[in-house]
């Protein structure tokens, strides 16, 4: 069980002042692996693939199976690897005692919050093994590894956002996470737009399926750049851990 273990796990480690360069990397490398897979299609006068099954707008899986996949490749697997270190960093802070100090956290934040974590860790690793299996040949697996990254990123970012709601919505007890509520309302569009590519997909529209596609990874990028809010510790500002006179009851 997840509670009271969570922040004891995280008790020794030791604080660090650049966690907020993992959801900056994951950020930007994504937005850039994906830019260079389009303005590459675009420069090639928008071929279409063998196997392509959207006639107007090719998925990113159509693109990179073809060209530049040693691009997509590494994209994926810095990606990958910064979206796990993100997710740790976003979960690290709200319990170590160096960053929020929430340690007095009620149960069931301590378990989602590990529960959002596993889910950010399974979708890394299935993001890299998509990368690696974005060929014809592999239609089979290249679905479920599809299926895998995108179920991981839903269920980290809906349990994620469930555990932050306290402090960007309502009264907050730091006030620079105020500002992170871009994070959850970004968080609900990849949702809306997630299912409805999910829906437009399985009916056959492809077209605007295509459309909705290269909205929702764009959209990922800036949701992992809006995670830099979270993990950017605020000198003076935030955190501010109680002393232990503060802590003593009044009434001692």
């Amino acid at each position: 069980m997840a509670v009271f273990l969570w922040p004891r796990a995280l008790k020794h480690v030791s604080p660090t002042r650049y966690l907020w360069l993992f959801p900056l990397a994951a950020g930007l490398s994504w937005f850039s692996t994906i830019s260079i897979l389009l303005a590459r299609w675009l420069a090639l006068g928008q071929p279409r693939y063998p196997g392509q099954v959207n006639p107007d707008v090719p998925f990113i899986s159509d693109i990179a199976a073809f060209t530049f996949k040693p691009v997509f490749v590494a994209g994926c697997t810095v990606a990958g690897l910064s979206f796990a270190g993100t997710m740790f960093a976003v979960h690290h802070v709200r319990y170590a005692r160096a960053f929020y100090g929430l340690v007095d956290d009620v149960a069931w934040r301590q378990n989602t919050s590990a529960c959002a974590l596993v889910a950010g860790l399974a979708a890394a690793v299935s993001l890299f093994f998509l990368s690696v299996f974005d060929t014809v040949d592999a239609h089979v697996r290249h679905q479920y590894l599809l299926m895998g990254t995108f179920g991981g990123l839903g269920l980290s970012a809906v349990l994620t956002a469930a555990v932050w709601w306290d402090q960007t919505w309502g009264p907050a007890k730091f006030a620079g996470l105020r500002r992170c509520l871009v994070n959850t309302c970004l968080m609900a569009c990849q949702v809306a737009v997630g299912l409805s590519f999910v829906v437009l997909m399985y009916s056959g529209r492809y077209k605007p399926a295509g459309f909705l596609e290269w909205t929702l990874t764009y959209l990922g990028s800036f949701w992992l750049l809006s995670f830099v809010g979270y993990t950017r510790f605020r000198e003076g500002i935030d955190p501010q851990t109680p002393s232990d006179t503060e802590r003593r009851p009044l009434l001692a």
